[in-house]
């Protein structure tokens, strides 16, 4: 997170007066100039590097000039400021697991329910998008950054989602899957007379939204 240099007024020209620093994937690479920095001899702490976005293997501090034209350099110490220390890894083992446990046995519950009922591929689209703001919920409460969110964004998808579209899409016996099956009900639905009643105008709603959202899915691949 930072990189300071130490120096004292009363090393007088022995004191650096401007200080180049470089990075490098190796000793023969470190040729990349990352800051240059004039110290006033007033200064003590001079501050070389801060929020750097990428990571360096080799950091080079060069002395260019020192106070007054000296010819030799005195430095009172170098210090490094890293990230704070966090259980961040550990904590994000778990709740991925919890998120895989909870997320694969509702996939299952829910698969297991439409293959009995296909009637209760209406209520899919209600309760995924109740599941993922619940989750989303969870990351905005808890979560410390957006690396942490989209960890557990794609255990929720690759748990949930992607194992439901599986379901939905994978023919019977018959050879008709679920989704085929509601699909077809829908184009029956649409071609009747247009004296539409309220539960034909429910269940058209429920199909559009079920297949809007599942546009979006690629059962082989991450969340969206």
């Amino acid at each position: 997170r930072e990189l300071s240099m130490l120096v004292a007024s009363e090393d007088s020209s022995y004191m650096p007066s401007r200080v180049v620093v470089l990075g490098g994937d190796s000793p023969a690479t470190i040729r990349t100039e990352l800051s240059a920095v004039t110290i006033l001899p007033s200064d003590s702490r001079v501050i070389l590097l801060e929020n750097m976005t990428r990571f360096w293997p080799i950091i080079q501090i060069r002395v260019k000039r020192c106070q007054q034209g000296g010819i030799d350099t005195r430095v009172r110490g170098i210090e490094v400021l890293g990230p704070k220390p966090t259980f961040w890894p550990v904590f994000k083992e778990q709740l991925c697991r919890r998120t895989l446990l909870s997320c694969t046995a509702r996939a299952r519950a829910w698969s297991q329910e439409i293959c009995r009922d296909r009637g209760q591929l209406l209520q899919l689209f209600g309760r995924l998008n109740r599941a993922l703001q619940h989750e989303q919920g969870f990351a905005n409460r808890f979560l410390p950054d957006d690396e942490a969110a989209r960890a557990l964004g794609r255990t929720f998808w690759e748990a949930l989602v992607n194992p439901l579209v599986q379901s939905i899409t994978s023919p019977d016996p018959d050879g008709v899957s679920p989704l085929a099956w509601l699909l077809s009900e829908y184009l029956e639905s649409v071609e009747l007379p247009r004296r539409a009643t309220g539960r034909r105008a429910t269940f058209g709603s429920c199909v559009r939204r079920l297949t809007q959202l599942l546009v979006h899915v690629d059962p082989g691949g991450p969340e969206p």
